[in-house]
């Protein structure tokens, strides 16, 4: 199991909402749909922070102020057909509703990156929907 630690950043807007990226890959038993929180693997020559704000200008094209880490959350899950042990620094962010367009740096984030949207906390908590981390309504009530 790989050792891996992410930034991701719960992005609002001025409405309250968070952003959520939908997400679509292949594993050994079909296609895995979910939605998750902007962010990614955190560079060996890079803090928390600079990652977070880093992930959030390649895949949103955003510049914007980011604070924390407000928490951290350890999961593990299979991520480019290996299983990861994985440490998350979670930032939060906010931006005009019309600012994120979804971009990639990576072929493999352009491949697996389909969709952005606005959630509301009810919209997260009736969804039938995939969505990462699991207590996101939660934590955006906090």
């Amino acid at each position: 199991m790989r050792a891996r630690r992410t930034a991701r950043v719960m992005l609002f807007d001025p409405a309250g909402r968070v952003l959520l990226i939908r997400c679509a890959v292949m594993r050994a038993d079909g296609e895995f749909v979910f939605w998750l929180t902007p962010g990614g693997e955190i560079e060996a020559d890079e803090t928390p922070l600079q990652a977070a704000v880093r992930e959030l200008r390649e895949e949103l094209g955003l510049e914007v102020a980011v604070v924390g880490p407000i928490y951290t959350e350890a999961t593990q899950f299979e991520h480019q057909g290996e299983m990861r042990d994985n440490l998350d620094f979670v930032f939060t962010a906010r931006c005009a509703a019309d600012a994120p367009a979804l971009r990639g740096v990576t072929a493999d984030e352009i491949e697996i990156m389909k969709e952005i949207r606005w959630w509301t906390t009810a919209e997260i908590e009736a969804s039938a929907e995939r969505i990462f981390p699991v207590d996101l309504a939660a934590r955006m009530r906090s």
